[in-house]
């Protein structure tokens, strides 16, 4: 029989874990003095604690590892705790590449422009949402105030607003018209009114966030655009912005949106 510490040093395991695990009924001493509360392994306890480590270190809740220390536990248990646990590590690899890749697109602009980004741009996902729509024509990108305030103007004066948006489903090139999508963005009620409600998909967007005052709205477009692209995505939609107040008011903040989708080009089903 050995000490808690002798087992300690044995197992290269500090003696605090040891008593947590024994607390816990993990990995219980193998005998206790009544007279003195010392506690003593037998050399057999490491296969049970060199498992026990095992499982921890692949990331299983001491939850998970109390079941897979079963003797007795089904093999069919075990292969699906096992899958379970092969498909959480496959999504954070996933991630921890995605973070890499951004990580990696930033250190190329710094080389490539020799200034930090003006712009930073996030590549996130965005949820459904209702909004009262009105689309129209319109000859300059200042309209947008006059279609959302017809759009207010049909809501009751207690509609439960969110915010204020707009989809660009055209911009205006040479000989081209401006087309808008105004979007007033509402919460979950029972809404009664002349404008047409609609639900705006959700989707993956290349975002920038940045002062209204900002003059030059290519240099944003454009840093979206590349770094979706540097990214491996495509443009897959018509911009959006979002308000973050009502954008007759004073200049405030706007979030640019461009939903993008994995380019099958750039992707690694498109290169195999």
């Amino acid at each position: 029989m050995l000490k808690i510490g002798e087992f300690s040093r044995l197992a290269k395991v500090s003696v605090k874990q040891l008593r947590h695990y024994n607390e816990l009924g993990l990995l219980p001493a193998h005998t206790v003095d009544r007279s003195t509360g010392y506690r003593y392994y037998h050399v057999d306890q490491l296969v049970t604690l060199n498992r026990l480590l095992i499982y921890r270190n692949l990331g299983f809740s001491l939850k998970e590892t109390r079941r897979l220390l079963r003797v007795d536990n089904p093999i069919g248990d075990l292969r699906e705790m096992l899958t379970a646990r092969r498909t959480a590590l496959a999504a954070r690899v996933q991630l921890e590449r995605a973070r890499l890749a951004e990580v990696q697109a930033r250190i190329a602009e710094i080389e490539r422009d020799e200034h930090a980004p003006r712009y930073e741009v996030a590549i996130r996902s965005v949820e459904p949402a209702t909004a009262v729509s009105l689309r129209r024509r319109c000859r300059s990108y200042d309209e947008v105030n006059e279609l959302l305030q017809t759009a207010r103007a049909q809501l009751p004066a207690r509609a439960p607003i969110m915010r204020y948006g707009a989809i660009w489903h055209r911009c205006s090139t040479r000989g081209a018209e401006i087309e808008c999508e105004a979007l007033i963005f509402i919460g979950r009620s029972k809404l009664t009114t002349r404008t047409d409600l609609i639900e705006v998909p959700g989707c993956t967007v290349a975002s920038i966030v940045h002062d209204e005052g900002d003059t030059d709205s290519r240099l944003i477009y454009r840093a979206a655009i590349e770094r979706a692209m540097t990214l491996g995505y495509r443009i897959a939609g018509p911009m959006r912005e979002l308000y973050a107040g009502h954008p007759a008011a004073a200049p405030g903040v706007v979030e640019v949106q461009f939903p993008i989708e994995r380019s099958r080009v750039n992707s690694p089903e498109g290169r195999a």
